[in-house]
């Protein structure tokens, strides 16, 4: 899991580099619509990938944390 501040651009970058296709957007105390990011961060060129975006405040800052389903052995 990574915590970043919150940037739309950053949040795009990861996921392309990370290969993702599929994005789940929570949300506590943003006024971020789901939908709304999901359109704007998902590179139009989406990989085979899944993760959960997190958005909610740390110590009053806007923060996002990006989740990778966990690997099956």
């Amino acid at each position: 899991t990574d915590r970043l501040p919150f940037n739309v651009k950053k949040l795009k970058a990861l996921l392309r580099e990370r290969g993702v296709g599929v994005l789940t957007v929570k949300k506590r105390g943003s006024a971020v619509e789901p939908e709304e990011l999901r359109k704007k961060a998902l590179p139009k060129q989406h990989g085979p990938h899944s993760a959960t975006v997190f958005l909610t405040r740390v110590a009053g800052a806007p923060t996002m944390l990006l989740g990778h389903p966990a690997q099956r052995s």
